[in-house]
């Protein structure tokens, strides 16, 4: 045997070590991919029951919940308030739409807060005024939500 096969064979043994980890690789790269997916849906679980035990441990947050949905007017401090527990919510759904892990939020969720008085005016302050970062596809989104309300 000469060093000219001894070669071609070393080649051929590398080729395929190489073909074997690029195919190891992809499978880890998939199942990471998995897991991260994974985390950001628990990530949004996570958001939406911490606001949900907001309201149902606190009847103070409740109350101001159910008062800046029918659009009253506030005291100062209590609009500050309804803005920021709707800020929240806003945040949380639109980082859900953004992480492609939306259907977890229904859409009847984001209509029931729209249908209401305090909900729809809070958006639309919320939209003119840039007050908090969205995401432009996701305030797409809910704008047509929000006009097929109005129909």
């Amino acid at each position: 045997m000469n060093w000219d096969a001894i070669g071609a064979v070393a080649d051929s043994i590398g080729a395929i070590v190489v073909v074997v980890t690029l195919v190891y690789l992809t499978v880890q790269l998939r199942q990471n991919t998995k897991a991260i997916e994974h985390s950001t849906n628990r990530a949004v679980f996570d958001d939406a029951y911490k606001w949900m035990y907001t309201l149902i441990e606190s009847p103070e947050i409740a109350d101001l919940y159910v008062t800046g949905m029918k659009g009253d007017e506030q005291l100062t401090a209590d609009s500050l308030r309804f803005s920021l527990l709707l800020n929240t919510l806003f945040v949380h759904w639109n980082h859900a739409f953004d992480s492609g892990a939306f259907e977890i939020v229904n859409n009847s969720q984001i209509a029931g807060v729209l249908s209401r008085p305090g909900g729809a005016a809070y958006w639309q302050r919320t939209v003119k005024n840039k007050s908090i970062s969205l995401s432009p596809d996701f305030t797409e989104y809910v704008n047509e939500i929000l006009m097929g309300l109005k129909q």
